[in-house]
């Protein structure tokens, strides 16, 4: 069993009476048990167990906190670097080192991007070399980017580093009882909010769709509450000869019109799920609706 230790220290002018409040102190702790508990399971597998402990004496302004890692995979672990002979070690000092409480890990990557855009992430012999939209790199070792990758782990460091963004508390510091490693001060907080979801493109396909109108909208940009026969869709109109010939009164429209059109189908990936947009290419028919009754007149 691999013991690491490390000193978390809140400081700010609500705590010069060297109490904080637990609301403040709870979440955050929990936060960096999941933290490393998760980073622990993402770098060596499930199998891989994570136990952080406080300890019961808490210094004047500060706390220390006992990261225990039990090593329990070293079979499944034979063979993770290319080599059958290879092993590697689960240890406390490894997993707060990726994290970044110390060297080059995901803390300091992320104190050294300031919210730039990623333009890509290259492979070197040296690691993963990140490129930033304004020229600047940095490289790195792989693990680190798989926790700069997820989402999960980087809320559980942003929940972390939340208690300097509240009033009274400035900085938060890691370390050892002997010296600190790396301090973050509150206009550095916003370095690791976890970025919003980007939505994904799954797929576009075109069809010719009948639709029956609900409501209309002569807004700009604003869209139409259309029924395709079996549900209502929102459908944004892109047929501007269309919209021309609506907004010079050239077509009119009565309940039970049908509007026959080549539409564009488009599928993404939120973080709600799956979202679809209709988008009418071109209004290839405006049937009225059954006013009269068919015969079969020559």
């Amino acid at each position: 069993m691999s013991t690491s230790h490390i000193r978390i220290t809140y400081d700010g002018p609500a705590l010069q009476t060297h109490t904080m409040d637990v609301r403040t102190l709870a979440p955050a702790l929990l936060a960096f048990g999941d933290l490393c508990e998760e980073t622990g399971k993402l770098l060596y597998g499930d199998a891989a167990t994570t136990r952080v402990e406080v300890k019961a004496s808490f210094r004047t302004g500060s706390f220390g906190i006992d990261l225990t890692v039990t090593p329990q995979l070293m079979q499944q672990l034979m063979g993770w670097m290319h080599g059958n002979t290879a092993t590697a070690i689960v240890n406390g000092a490894g997993i707060l080192g990726i994290i970044g409480a110390s060297g080059k890990g995901l803390i300091f990557v992320l104190r050294w991007l300031k919210n730039r855009r990623i333009k890509r992430i290259e492979t070197t012999p040296d690691g993963r070399r990140i490129l930033t939209e304004d020229g600047d790199e940095i490289t790195v070792e792989e693990a680190v980017i798989l926790l700069l990758r997820s989402r999960e782990i980087r809320s559980h460091l942003q929940r972390m580093i939340d208690p300097i963004e509240r009033d009274g508390i400035d900085t938060v510091s890691f370390g050892t009882d002997d010296k600190i490693d790396v301090v973050i001060e509150r206009k550095e907080a916003s370095y690791f909010h976890v970025p919003p979801p980007e939505d994904s493109l799954i797929g576009e396909e075109n069809r010719v769709i009948p639709f029956s109108i609900i409501s209309l909208s002569f807004k700009e940009e604003n869209k139409w509450r259309l029924y395709d026969g079996q549900s209502v869709v929102y459908v944004t109109i892109g047929d501007t000869d269309f919209l021309d010939r609506v907004n010079k009164n050239l077509e009119r429209f009565a309940k039970g019109d049908i509007l026959i059109a080549d539409t564009k189908i488009t599928h993404w990936q939120t973080a709600e799920g799956l979202r679809t947009e209709y988008t009418i290419l071109l209004v290839t028919d405006h049937r009225p609706g059954a006013a009269q009754i068919n015969l079969p007149i020559d």
